[in-house]
C-alpha cells in the first residue's frame, strides 16, 4: 500500500513538472486564393476556384512539428507545398520555412488537384539555396509570430495558386504532458 502511494505520488509531481514546462502550439486556417499576393488580377490575386484548409501544430516539449493540409479544386496541378516566411499577410517571401512538397518530391498517389496531406516531422535546420540556414528556433519563432503561410503552387501558377496565411498560434499549454499523464492514469487503473 505504501508503495502504491509513493509511486502514485511520484507520478503525479512528474505529470505536474512536465505539464508546467511542456506546450503544444496549434494554427488552424483557411487558405484561399484572395490570400495570394503575387497573382495576376490587380490585387494580386489568382481568381482560382481552389480552396483548402490546414491544422498545424508544435509541441515545444518533444520538437514535432505536424500538419493537415488539404487543397481543393486546383486550376493547375500540385508542384510545391512549402511554409514560408518571414512575411506578413499583404506580403510574400521566398524563402521557406517547412518543406512539405518540391522538396522532397510528392508522394505516388497524391491527388494533384483535390487532396489532403498530414505528417509530422521532428524540427531540424532547414537549409534553402539562396537564404541562411534556420534553426529549429528560428522556424518556430517566425511561425510564432505570425508571420508565416502555406503556399500551394501549381503548374498554371508557378508562385503560388492559392495560400493560407498562418496567423498567431493558439497555446495549450502542458497538453502533451496531460495527454501522457492521462495515458498512464488509465494504465494503472487498468492493472487494479
Amino acid at each position: 500500500m505504501i508503495r502504491t502511494a509513493t509511486a502514485a505520488a511520484i507520478g503525479a509531481a512528474l505529470c505536474l513538472g512536465a505539464g508546467a514546462n511542456a506546450e503544444l502550439l496549434v494554427w488552424d486556417f483557411d487558405i484561399s486564393e484572395d490570400q495570394i499576393k503575387n497573382g495576376p488580377e490587380a490585387d494580386g490575386s489568382t481568381n482560382s476556384p481552389g480552396f483548402g484548409s490546414g491544422h498545424v501544430t508544435y509541441d515545444t516539449a518533444t520538437n514535432v512539428l505536424a500538419y493537415t493540409i488539404s487543397w481543393n479544386n486546383l486550376f493547375g496541378a500540385l508542384t510545391k507545398l512549402h511554409i514560408h516566411g518571414p512575411a506578413d499577410a499583404n506580403s510574400s517571401n521566398l524563402q521557406h520555412v517547412v518543406e512539405i512538397f518540391g522538396p522532397p518530391d510528392i508522394p505516388m498517389g497524391v491527388d494533384l488537384h483535390t487532396d489532403t496531406w498530414s505528417d509530422s516531422r521532428v524540427l531540424t535546420t532547414l537549409t534553402q539555396p539562396g537564404f541562411d540556414d534556420l534553426s529549429p528556433t528560428q522556424i518556430i519563432g517566425i511561425m510564432e509570430s505570425g508571420l508565416s503561410y502555406v503556399n500551394v503552387h501549381t503548374t498554371v501558377f508557378g508562385a503560388g495558386e492559392i495560400r493560407g496565411n498562418l496567423g498567431l498560434p493558439v497555446p495549450t499549454p502542458g497538453a502533451a504532458a496531460a495527454l501522457s499523464c492521462a495515458g498512464l492514469t488509465l494504465l494503472r487503473r487498468r492493472r487494479r
